[in-house]
């Protein structure tokens, strides 16, 4: 199980987010973002976990929060086409078509107006 793994590796980012993304799963995103938020502890620019948060918060309708995470994301790696996709997923359940629009771009620099990441 994960929870063994991590008690013999705690430093472990990648079994930290793959805890976040088991429990995410499970349709739990309450018990995966303090998985997320380790791994990201662990490896500050760790963009899968910076997605999967995004996720998480986007499936709880913390839709800001989720904007947030996937520009930080994208700011780490603007070619995650998948990334840019669920940011304007985002958007679109914000009511914000104007930013969808900006997603079109791929120019995470259009939101820092709109957002701190």
């Amino acid at each position: 199980s994960f929870e063994r793994a991590l008690h013999l590796r705690p430093n472990d980012y990648s079994l930290w987010n793959k805890l976040g993304a088991t429990q995410a799963n499970a349709m739990s995103c309450e018990a995966a973002l303090p998985c997320y938020v380790r791994a990201l502890q662990l490896k500050p620019q760790y963009v899968r976990a910076l997605s999967n948060l995004g996720i998480s918060y986007g499936n709880m309708g913390s839709h800001e929060d989720a904007a947030r995470c996937y520009l930080k994301a994208l700011s780490l790696n603007s070619g995650a086409s998948h990334v840019w996709s669920y940011l304007a997923m985002t958007f679109t359940s914000m009511g914000r078509p104007d930013l969808v629009t900006k997603t079109q771009q791929t120019d995470c620099e259009l939101f820092r107006e709109d957002f701190d990441f």
